[in-house]
């Protein structure tokens, strides 16, 4: 199965802000062992880096810690995206569904791969619901 995730839940996986989605570590496991297609946008790796970094400037990582994440996430099997394909559609979800772009480019790849969307972000849960992508 395609699956899609996004940077809210990736990042459950390293900092405890919540619960790990559904389905998310099996994916993870999945795409370990290339059973699986665990995807996203490329934005995720500069969002994923900018949330460890804001976590470093209050004090909840440490440099060796933020830096040791980051190189963690890009050693994860995931299958990265550009966005120019995904733009147009993401940009009009973001419009219909009053989402940032920066969230519709995730459900516009998922939409795009006949996959489904893992998120910890309760707006991209709901349009996903509606888009029938979860």
């Amino acid at each position: 199965m395609i699956v899609v995730v996004d940077t809210s839940a990736l990042l459950r996986l390293f900092i405890p802000d919540g619960p790990i989605p559904d389905g998310l570590t099996r994916a993870l496991r999945e795409a370990e062992r290339g059973e699986g297609g665990l995807l996203a946008p490329e934005l995720i790796l500069p969002e994923a880096a900018q949330v460890l970094r804001k976590k470093h400037r209050e004090g909840i990582l440490s440099r060796e810690e933020m830096e040791e994440l980051l190189e963690c996430i890009l050693s994860l099997p995931i299958k990265l995206f550009g966005h120019r394909a995904l733009v147009r559609r993401a940009s009009a979800l973001a419009r219909e569904e009053n989402l940032t772009v920066y969230d519709s480019l995730f459900l516009s790849l998922a939409e795009a791969k006949n996959g489904r969307l893992i998120t910890a972000d309760r707006a991209l849960v709901r349009t996903a619901e509606k888009l029938e992508l979860l």
